[in-house]
C-alpha cells in the first residue's frame, strides 16, 4: 500500500499542497514551523478520521480559512485502489469521501488507508495516563476492524446516555427504570469493544516483546497484558463478556446513581506494559520507556500486514533527533524496502549516508515542498 498523490488546500499552513511522495523512503527536512509535520498529519487523518498532534479538528485549518480538504489516492495491492478525503469546516460536521462518493458516516473512512506513526509524543502512551493507551488501542484497533469502529461509536454515544440520565436521577428529575434501556445497549457494544482489543493486545503482546527483546539484546523482557475494568479471562467469549459486563453494571448501580456516572465499561480499560516485571510506566527509565514504545509501534506494521494483506504506510515524525544510532537502525531496517516511508527532520545530518542515498528527499519551507 502507498500513497500516490496527496492534496491539501487550506490545511495548516498550506494553502495549496500537490505531492508526489516516492513508493519507498521519503526524506522532508527543512526548519521547524515550515510544514513538515502537517503533511505527516494530513496522512494519519486519512487513515484514522483524527489528528495525532490535536484533538480539535479546527486547529487544522488554514488561519482565516472556512474550511480545509485533505485528498489522497491510495495504490493498494490487496485490495482495489482507492481515493479518500476528508473536509474540514468551521461552520459543518467533517466530510468524508470515498472514491469521490460522500459517506454519511465518518468511520467508512478508517481502514481504506493504514498508517503507522512515530512520534515524539508515543512515549506518554507508556508513562502516561491510561487514557492515552486507550486512545491508542481505539486509533490502532479501528484500522483493522470496522465491526470496532461501529461498536465504538455506538457505545460512545450510549455512554453519554446513560450518564445524562444518572445525573438526572440524582438530581431526581427521572426515574431510574431507564436505565435498563442503556444498560442492554452499553453491553451490546461494549462487549465488542472488549473482544476486539482483547484479540488485538494478544497479538501486540506476542509481536513487541519480540522486537523488544531483540533491540535490547535479549537482556530484557517486555510483558503486555490487556487490562479490562470488568474481571474478564483470557478465553472469555464475547458472550461471556456480555454477561459479566451485565452483572458489573448491576453491581455499580447505585455507586453510579449517587455519584452521576458510569464506572464500569471499556472507557476505563488501560494497557499494562511491564519490563523485568515491572511496571514500565513507574519503573523504566525513560530509555526504556522509548524503547517499548518503539517496539509497540514497529509491531504494529506487522499486525496491519497480517490483518490488511500489506503493509501500511509508516510515517516517522521528527524522532530521529530522540533516538540513539541503534533505534534508528531498527526501525529503518524494519521499514526501509518494505513499506512506503515518510520521514521528517530538521538536520538531514542526523541521517545516516546510506539512509539519505536510497530516499526521495524533498526540503519543505514556507508551505512548499520541492525535490531535491
Amino acid at each position: 500500500m502507498y500513497i500516490q498523490t496527496l492534496n491539501l488546500a487550506n490545511f495548516r499552513n498550506y494553502e495549496t499542497l500537490h505531492f508526489e511522495p516516492s513508493q519507498g523512503l521519503n526524506i522532508l527536512f527543512g526548519q521547524n514551523a515550515q510544514g513538515k509535520s502537517a503533511i505527516l498529519e494530513s496522512i494519519y487523518l486519512l487513515a484514522t478520521s483524527k489528528s495525532h498532534r490535536t484533538s480539535h479538528d479546527l486547529d487544522m485549518i488554514r488561519l482565516g480559512e472556512p474550511g480545509a480538504r485533505v485528498q489522497a489516492d491510495v495504490i493498494r495491492s490487496a485490495r482495489n485502489d482507492v481515493s479518500v478525503e476528508i473536509i474540514l469546516s468551521r461552520a459543518e460536521k467533517k466530510t468524508i469521501k470515498i472514491n469521490k462518493v460522500k459517506h454519511p458516516k465518518i468511520g467508512d473512512i478508517v481502514g481504506q488507508l493504514n498508517a503507522v506513526i512515530f512520534s515524539n509524543s508515543d512515549i506518554e502512551m507508556v508513562k502516561g495516563e491510561p487514557s492515552r493507551r486507550r486512545r491508542f488501542l481505539n486509533l490502532e484497533v479501528s484500522q483493522i476492524s470496522p465491526q470496532y469502529v461501529y461498536a465504538l461509536g455506538r457505545y460512545k454515544r450510549v455512554l453519554d446516555q446513560r450518564n445524562n440520565l444518572l445525573r438526572e436521577i440524582k438530581m431526581g428529575s427521572s426515574s431510574a427504570y431507564g436505565l435498563e434501556v442503556w444498560d442492554s445497549q452499553l453491553v451490546q457494544y461494549g462487549a465488542v469493544v472488549m473482544a476486539r482489543r482483547a484479540e488485538f493486545a494478544a497479538f501486540l503482546a506476542d509481536a513487541a516483546t519480540y522486537i523488544y527483546s531483540v533491540m535490547t539484546e535479549h537482556s530484557e523482557e517486555l510483558s503486555i497484558s490487556y487490562k479490562p475494568n470488568i474481571d474478564v479471562g483470557e478465553s472469555d467469549t464475547e458472550e461471556d463478556i456480555s454477561r459479566k459486563f451485565a452483572a458489573a453494571l448491576a453491581a455499580k448501580r447505585e455507586l453510579d446513581i449517587a455519584r452521576g456516572t458510569t464506572h464500569t465499561g471499556p472507557h476505563r480499560d488501560d494497557l499494562l506494559m511491564s519490563v523485568n516485571g515491572l511496571s514500565a510506566r513507574d519503573y523504566a527509565s525513560q530509555g526504556q520507556q522509548r524503547t517499548v514504545a518503539i517496539a509497540i509501534k514497529l509491531a504494529e506494521i506487522d499486525i496491519m500486514q497480517n490483518a490488511a494483506g500489506e503493509t501500511p504506510v509508516v510515517l516517522l515524525d521528527d524522532i530521529m533527533a530522540e533516538l540513539d544510532e541503534g533505534r534508528r537502525l531498527r526501525i529503518f531496517e524494519s521499514t526501509v524496502g518494505r513499506c512506503q516511508t515518510l520521514v521528517t527532520t530538521a538536520h538531514l545530518e542526523e541521517l545516516h549516508e546510506s539512509i539519505i542515498g536510497s530516499a526521495a528527499v524533498f526540503e519543505v519551507k514556507s508551505g512548499r515542498v520541492n525535490l531535491k
